[in-house]
């Protein structure tokens, strides 16, 4: 007959201090405790649920009633009170399930049982699991023994949720605070679990299960035993996919670069893959705001002991870091971390998670989704002009701007032969305001001259003082708002800007510089966040003549929105520094020879190595870098 089958979970169960898995402080100190004979009267064990409270538990009541306890202060397993524990038929050893017995009768019954001394080791220890399910009756009945056991008697509490608990009971024990296991060591058991079982399984396999423990043994160790059935003897990377469900963090590489380059079709298309397998919303939502939150700690090497992936997913989330900005990441984090809390009250769900994913791509790209529509702009369809209607009127609806300077006949018959509206011209005339027409019958056409308006102009208000353009607040300001409100790239307010003719006064590169500095504050309003952020962390540099090279990273979402700001972004150095000889171009760098500055510390080392005068004016201040 064969043997009957244990899960994994109850077949390796720690029964040393030692083989207690992510909890070397709290075996330290009760190991200590054990050896000098300091053993409190009553303890609290509380933390997450799996992380080894009940079993702590266990193996520090077979320890103190271990008969031939080791230098290192375990039990020695072989003694007659540890093989009485081992085989389950102890009677120094009781456990109390709180949950089905929380009522002041059994806790009664368990305070005449304690007054019974033990027959064989020197302890009878009472283990109360999930002690804040007690009513509170029963936690009042509980307090004087609690207080003042017998001398042999030793309680240990267990407890998920230690709020629940009556603050008269925890001041009556000493607390351990369990903390949850961390991926690596849970890995590390599944590793040993899986030589021990003749498994063969994948370092990612397992590395998974043990990110989707979320710190628990007993949930990692149930999840191997599902795969391995599933492998049938063999874990895999997909198998475990497969088999626990769970959304691959390749999806999540692939919307952070649809988001890079700005194609939003792909998005759409990867988002309803996903959704087509069956993963909730709320899931994508906060597995991508989890994937964010790994990509902006592995940009830096002092974060990245926080990301507790493997050596080859460590790889490759830091290859992917490298296409995004700190600031973009956190920009991204808080539009997921929003959208997950009106997920649960929004009407059309899928709706809300690509509205989200859109605007997450417009913060990337700013002019994504109007210049990736190539589609033409939609013509009006040819409509024949209805004889009721005022022929004032008609020609205002579909007229965007009069062709002549002069005011139109207001009795004016429309053209008989042209009764389609013609689209307008590239070059008009600045648009007079149309005469008024009351929304009356039609009127007769009778030729009666139009009164001309008279030629007295209105008083000018007095000017001020001719100023010099790179001064002139008013035509920065138009051409400003004008180049906002671009589409597609196209730069149609050149004309706006004012001319500067021919200047050529010396310059030196801090000029350039404190010029750019001052472009990024001024002409970037609050909405180019994506804009401010890359082009405030960099610095012009002049070369030889008058080129000055604009080093930027190497991608198509950095370069491309600021290839169409360049125009301008020249024709503000040349009016900043009374120079129009300054030509402006994009360097590219490739990702590795970057390193953008994120904390004070580091863009202070940046700003010192261009200014070394720098330092001396910070000692001369006793100012402290935050």
């Amino acid at each position: 007959m064969s043997q009957a089958y244990i899960v994994s979970a109850r077949k390796y169960r720690p029964d040393t201090f030692a083989s207690i898995v992510g909890q070397g402080a709290m075996s330290t100190t009760l190991r200590t405790a054990v050896l000098g004979g300091r053993m409190a009267h009553a303890y609290l064990f509380c933390g997450p649920r799996g992380v080894g409270k009940t079993t702590a538990a266990r193996v520090l009541a077979k320890t103190i009633n271990c008969l031939h306890l080791s230098p290192e202060g375990e039990a020695c397993n072989t003694c007659e009170s540890c093989v009485a524990f081992n085989e389950q038929r102890s009677f120094n050893i009781f456990e109390l399930d709180a949950a089905s017995n929380n009522s002041v009768e059994d806790i009664r019954s368990l305070t005449e049982q304690v007054m019974i001394a033990p027959v064989l080791g020197r302890y009878k220890v009472y283990i109360i699991d999930e002690v804040h399910m007690l009513s509170q009756a029963a936690f009042n009945a509980f307090l004087k023994t609690l207080e003042e056991p017998p001398s042999y008697a030793i309680f240990i509490l267990a407890t998920t949720e230690k709020h629940k608990i009556l603050p008269t009971i925890l001041s009556r024990c000493q607390t351990y605070d369990f903390k949850r296991i961390t991926v690596m060591d849970i890995a590390q058991h599944l590793r040993y679990v899986a030589n021990s079982e003749g498994i063969s399984a994948e370092d990612s396999a397992l590395g998974l299960i043990a990110e989707k423990a979320d710190g628990g043994m007993r949930d990692a160790l149930s999840m191997f035993d599902r795969v391995a059935s599933y492998g049938q003897g063999a874990i895999t990377y997909q198998q475990a996919l497969d088999c626990l469900n769970i959304l691959d963090h390749r999806y999540y590489i692939r919307f952070v670069q649809s988001f890079v380059v700005g194609d939003y079709r792909d998005i759409l298309l990867a988002l309803d893959e996903v959704l087509g397998r069956g993963f909730d919303g709320q899931l994508v939502l906060a597995g991508l705001a989890s994937f964010a939150r790994d990509l902006l700690v592995v940009q830096h090497s002092s974060t990245m002991p926080l990301l507790e992936k493997p050596e080859s997913v460590q790889q490759l989330y830091a290859e992917t870091a490298r296409l995004v900005s700190p600031s973009a990441l956190h920009q991204m984090i808080r539009m997921l971390v929003g959208a997950d809390s009106q997920y649960r009250t929004a009407t059309n769900k899928r709706l809300l998670i690509e509205l989200t994913f859109l605007n997450i791509l417009s913060a990337f790209q700013p002019n994504a989704l109007e210049g990736s529509a190539a589609a033409p702009t939609p013509q009006i369809p040819p409509r024949t002009i209805p004889t009721t209607a005022p022929a004032g009127a008609m020609s205002q609806q579909i007229q965007p701007a009069p062709q002549q300077a002069s005011a139109p006949s207001v009795g004016a018959e429309p053209a008989q032969s042209s009764p389609v509206a013609q689209p307008p011209q590239a070059s008009v005339a600045p648009p007079v305001a149309p005469p008024e027409v009351a929304p009356s019958a039609p009127r007769p056409a009778v030729d009666t001259p139009t009164p001309k308006p008279t030629t007295a102009a209105p008083p000018k208000p007095e000017r001020a003082p001719a100023v010099p353009p790179a001064a002139n607040q008013v035509e920065g300001m138009q051409t400003r708002q004008r180049f906002r409100n671009r589409r597609g790239g196209q730069t149609a307010t050149a004309e706006l800007r004012p001319d500067l003719g021919e200047l050529h006064e010396s310059y030196t590169e801090t000029d350039v510089q404190t010029a750019w500095m001052r472009y990024v504050e001024e002409r970037l309003g609050s909405e180019q966040v994506f804009l401010k952020n890359v082009l405030g962390n960099v610095f012009p540099q002049l070369e030889d003549g008058h080129r000055v090279a604009l080093p930027l990273l190497d991608t198509v979402s950095i370069i491309e929105p600021v290839q169409n700001l360049l125009g301008d972004i020249q024709h503000y150095l040349q009016a900043a520094v009374h120079n129009t000889d300054i030509e402006l171009y994009i360097r590219p760098v490739a990702p590795e020879q970057v390193h953008v500055p994120t904390t004070n510390r580091e863009k202070y080392q940046v700003l010192e190595e261009r200014y070394p005068a720098l330092e001396g004016f910070r000692q001369h201040l006793n100012l402290r870098i935050l």
